[in-house]
């Protein structure tokens, strides 16, 4: 008589499917808010890059045009302007990135040298307290960075 021989079976069961599913649910959930928050602190650290960016461009203008430009805010956009034989001039108009980043942006001026009249700082904040908020700091000669705003530019 010849006995069959047993052929070994690879794969998983459905227990230790659900068992992995499971595990994974659990620590997926675990994981979720902490993600959240640092989502929404790279939406503040991106914005405060991005107005620096913009700050950045309204300096190289004034430079490169030997002109004092304007740095301001309209209702939803950052506008770079000059005024030209007294009529103000949008040269570029940046939309923010984030709408849930409110930005401290009052007018700046921006001399055709690069400098401001007075050293300067624009908060960049979200309104969470589980965000750190930022602060575009400026110096009157012009230099800036992006620091935490409880530094205070310091």
């Amino acid at each position: 008589m010849i006995v069959g021989k047993y052929k070994k079976v690879q794969g998983f069961t459905l227990i230790e499917l659900l068992i992995t599913v499971t595990i994974i649910a659990v620590l997926a959930s675990l994981a979720a808010p902490s993600f959240a928050v640092f989502i929404k602190q790279d939406r503040l650290t991106t914005s405060a890059n991005h107005l620096s960016a913009v700050y950045k461009f309204a300096r190289s203008e004034a430079v490169k045009r030997v002109e004092t430009i304007t740095l301001t805010q309209d209702e939803n956009s950052w506008l770079v302007q000059a005024t030209r034989n007294g009529v103000v001039v949008t040269l570029k108009r940046f939309e923010p990135l984030h709408e849930s980043i409110d930005v401290g942006l009052v007018e700046r001026i921006v001399r055709s040298t690069g400098e401001l009249n007075l050293a300067s700082n624009i908060l960049v904040t979200d309104k969470d307290n589980s965000t750190t908020d930022l602060r575009l700091c400026i110096l009157q000669s012009g230099q800036s960075w992006v620091d935490k705003a409880v530094n205070n530019c310091a």
